[in-house]
């Protein structure tokens, strides 16, 4: 046989199986790893937060032919964890066991995706729906306390709902006193169903502004569930605007504004303080008693400084005058 046969039919073709051998060993299709959840997706349900941590299981299985290795698992939130193995050997099953502690659950129905790393290419991140709804020991409801808009020296009352959902001895049930002498709270069984009825009255407030506090129901086990209590006291007479501005006016001129004041009910305006520059009028009444327009004119003197005045209007309403702050600017007549 010839050279150039042997290397023909013999050598280059002892060279491309050799080769096709070591490809197929370093490769191997039948022995790629890939993992297998039972399911993706887990539902705890409804977990009292009293009963503890639970714990559930999802089975994971490594349909290749090497052995699986896991590198990490995120939870994807900080009320789960979950342990696992570190390995799972080719065709053989394991458990990822999930544990959920209730007392940190969201108050909703929440849902986080956990993710398992593992080395394999073809299944390098699995991904598991977790689903879980607390349930509280107590509830209150409305959970904040608005009383909204109030007027100063009114007094209010809201009444709430408490729940008290794990077994207690709802006896020892205790409503902390109050940061502020304003605020008081009672509690009194509801007598068709195990619950309470709590009754906070809030007020005479004097202070006209935002108001916040906060109130504490104390239970038998030792845990506390927070009341918001929130309010704006408001004037019993506001000003729409609040603040008027002229912009620029021309020494000479008479610019006016107008303005209205509203409250919830009927008033009259008894005087109005205004420096020399202003003239308020009271418009013709709008045939609303809690609305009332008033007209304002800037006697634009010829002189440059700038407006900076406060009218003060005192009404049937509020014993404080009402005060509106009123800027202009004066733009002087040039000669011919």
């Amino acid at each position: 046989m010839s050279k150039r046969a042997i290397l023909t039919y013999i050598i280059i073709p002892t060279l491309l199986i050799s080769g096709l051998i070591i490809v197929l060993r370093n490769n191997p299709r039948e022995s790629a790893t890939e993992l297998i959840l039972a399911q993706q997706h887990i539902d705890f349900g409804i977990l009292p937060e009293w009963e503890g941590t639970v714990t559930r299981s999802v089975t994971a299985r490594n349909v290749g032919k090497n052995t699986l290795r896991i590198q990490s698992v995120h939870t994807g939130c900080s009320y789960a964890k979950i342990t696992g193995p570190e390995q799972i050997q080719p065709d053989e099953a394991a458990a990822f066991h999930i544990d959920i502690n209730p007392e940190i659950l969201p108050a909703d129905q929440t849902s986080a995706t956990a993710t398992i790393f593992t080395d394999s290419p073809k299944t390098p991140s699995v991904a598991l729906t977790i689903v879980a709804t607390a349930k509280r020991f107590a509830t209150l409801k409305p959970d904040v306390c608005d009383f909204g808009n109030i007027l100063p020296e009114t007094t209010h009352q809201k009444t709430l709902k408490l729940a008290v959902n794990a077994p207690l001895n709802t006896t020892h049930i205790r409503l902390l006193p109050s940061n502020h002498p304003r605020l008081t709270w009672k509690m009194t069984p509801d007598p068709d169903t195990d619950n309470f009825f709590i009754t906070i009255q809030l007020g005479p407030l004097k202070k006209r502004a935002a108001f916040s506090s906060l109130l504490t129901v104390a239970f038998p086990n030792g845990r506390t569930v927070a009341l918001p209590v929130t309010a704006e006291v408001m004037a019993p007479v506001t000003a729409h605007p609040q603040t008027l501005s002229y912009g620029v006016a021309v020494a000479g001129t008479q610019p006016s504004l107008v303005f209205t004041l509203s409250a919830e009910s009927p008033f009259e305006v008894l005087k109005v303080d205004t420096p020399t520059v202003l003239e308020v009028t009271v418009m013709s009444d709008t045939g609303k008693q809690y609305k009332k327009r008033l007209k304002v004119v800037w006697h634009v003197p010829d002189a440059p400084e700038p407006l900076r005045e406060e009218i003060r209007i005192l009404t049937t309403a509020d014993p404080l005058p009402i005060r509106i702050p009123v800027y202009g600017f004066i733009q002087l007549r040039t000669a011919n």
